[in-house]
């Protein structure tokens, strides 16, 4: 994985704009081909990156809200200013949801662990890819 070097400064948690959000698009649960709790390391990475930031870092499928989950998923998708989204495993719910994204016109940033084969839908997109 990529690394934020120490000398980098947190934002302080006064200045975070806690409206402000940083939705994570990713698997959730362990994946063939990964290793036992790979998504919680990448989801705690993303989480530590996104807290130097003045974003507040949040699974699209979390909130506060009561409802359904496909309710809070879509109005997270187009709400949340930015969106990362990981797409190494290609799993079909987080495609489903970049391409939601795509489709609102909204910003989103796609990473994917070096060596993904990317599919069609994602390839001409900026990629940050990492190493594992």
């Amino acid at each position: 994985m990529t690394t934020i070097s120490n000398e980098e400064k947190e934002v302080p948690k006064e200045k975070v704009d806690k409206e402000k959000k940083c939705g994570i698009i990713m698997p959730i649960a362990d994946t063939n081909g990964y290793p036992k709790g790979h998504w919680t390391d990448v989801l705690n990475i993303l989480c530590e990156a996104m807290n130097k930031t003045m974003f507040q870092p949040q699974l699209v499928s979390e909130d506060d809200a009561i409802g359904l989950i496909h309710d809070r998923i879509v109005t997270n998708i187009y709400n949340n200013e930015i969106v990362i989204c990981d797409v190494s495993s290609k799993n079909p719910n987080v495609m489903f949801e970049i391409g939601m994204r795509y489709s609102f016109g909204k910003p989103a940033l796609v990473i994917a662990e070096e060596g993904t084969r990317l599919p069609f839908d994602v390839i001409d997109e900026n990629t940050l890819f990492y190493i594992n």
